[in-house]
């Protein structure tokens, strides 16, 4: 582990680590302490971060968004409750979640929950998160993945390691801050370029704090992406395949200016741009090669991508993708371990799906992802493998069999070498 210095955890840091590991083992893709004040400006917000953002998907792929705040505080100068569900209400529409959360160590009284529901806020006591705790056995896979105090402390000598480094420091503060607030399209192509960026600053078989640094981030934003195109796919819904493809060609087009008004913009340029070449008798070549010089290109991985998220749409038990993917990555990649069999059983890890080894050959081709991260994602848990073996260069460099199949081919025209 890296010796950089970092802040030792609260008791706030455990209460909010616990709810973030009981919301992921209820199905939820959870992320905690999301930085705002990188986002918003410390000069204009207060509030330094979310403690909780949990995303959730319906039978037919509904999102729905959560935030909470977890106060471990009791005495005479901690935030009343009533006061905090207030505050929590306006921060829930300032990042525009669907729900709120609000743990609180003393009592939930009915006057407090009645008023947490009127406001789109649930209120829980200590007691209510142990039930829950309980309920999903969390003993039991409790410190796993992203989750836990040796996650948290991981993720923070990440921070300390990153600022001496421009490169990872603007990588960090994406994935913990500037992702979060894009529309799932946008956070998708900028995601798939510092993937780019990231790969090439991996070494294979380097451990030193710089490489650490890399590996978790590159766990982190494959998580990301995960999710991301989930997010796309849950936008399916009544298109055809081929309507919901040219609407992402079409979203992936954007820049500053969107896609359809750069489209009329890029008409009126062509129609001046062409009455300036006739007046100039410029040769009929000149004129047709200035056609269309401003018109919006999707980024190459866009059909691609298109046809990924159609896979994520249609797959069975899509809703979990997101969550075996960061399972994965951040147990092998980042904290270079084995999933125990417990872990492997509850997501279902020990057969990998087509649609995961397809997005793990999606990232090798538009992200140059190599081969022994990538099969972090392709290798299927065995059962009875050590939870303390090397993931990176030792048991999951041999891929799933299904790899050759050819739910790949419309990705990649030859075999890889992983």
């Amino acid at each position: 582990m890296p010796q950089g210095k970092t802040v030792p955890l609260t008791t706030g840091d455990d209460l909010e680590l616990r709810v973030a590991q009981v919301r992921f083992w209820e199905g939820y893709f959870v992320r905690s302490g999301i930085d705002l004040q990188t986002q918003y400006g410390a000069s204009v917000i207060q509030v330094t971060d979310l403690d909780l953002l949990a995303f959730s998907f319906g039978p037919h792929l509904e999102p729905r968004k959560t935030i909470g705040e977890s106060k471990s505080g009791s005495g005479r100068s901690a935030p009343k409750p009533l006061d905090r569900i207030v505050w929590l209400r306006g921060l829930r529409a300032l990042v525009s979640a669907d729900s709120a959360e609000l743990t609180i160590k003393g009592t939930a009284t009915r006057q407090v929950r009645d008023l947490g529901r009127q406001l789109g806020v649930t209120v829980q006591s200590m007691a209510d998160l142990k039930a829950r705790e309980d309920a999903v056995q969390l003993k039991a896979v409790a410190g796993v993945g992203a989750y836990g105090v040796e996650a948290v402390e991981l993720r923070e000598r990440v921070r300390v390691i990153s600022q001496s480094d421009p490169v990872l420091q603007s990588a960090y503060k994406f994935v913990r801050s500037t992702v979060w607030f894009l529309d799932p399209f946008a956070a998708a192509k900028q995601t798939i370029g510092l993937l780019s960026t990231l790969t090439m600053r991996w070494v294979p078989k380097v451990e030193d704090d710089a490489n650490r640094a890399v590996r978790w981030l590159i766990a982190e934003s494959v998580s990301v992406l995960g999710l991301n195109i989930l997010l796309i796919a849950s936008q399916m819904q009544p298109m055809s395949p081929k309507e919901f493809s040219e609407l992402i060609e079409e979203r992936l087009s954007d820049g500053l200016v969107p896609a359809a008004k750069m489209k009329e913009l890029s008409k009126r340029i062509d129609r001046y741009v062409a009455g300036l070449l006739a007046a100039a008798d410029a040769p009929t070549s000149i004129r047709a090669d200035a056609m269309g010089a401003f018109f919006p290109e999707p980024p190459d991985f866009a059909s691609s991508l298109a046809e990924l998220a159609v896979r994520f749409a249609r797959a069975h038990n899509g809703a979990t993708l997101p969550r075996r993917i960061e399972m994965l990555m951040h147990e092998r990649v980042a904290r270079g371990r084995q999933p125990s069999s417990e872990v492997a059983e509850r997501l279902g890890l020990a057969e990998i799906p087509t649609e995961i080894s397809a997005f793990a050959a999606f990232l090798r081709r538009f992200t140059g992802l190599t081969a022994d991260i990538s099969s972090a994602l392709t290798s299927p848990v065995i059962p009875g493998a050590g939870r303390t073996a090397a993931a990176i260069g030792s048991q999951v460099t041999q891929p799933s069999r299904r790899l050759g199949d050819d739910t790949l081919s419309v990705f990649e025209s030859e075999p890889t070498e992983d």
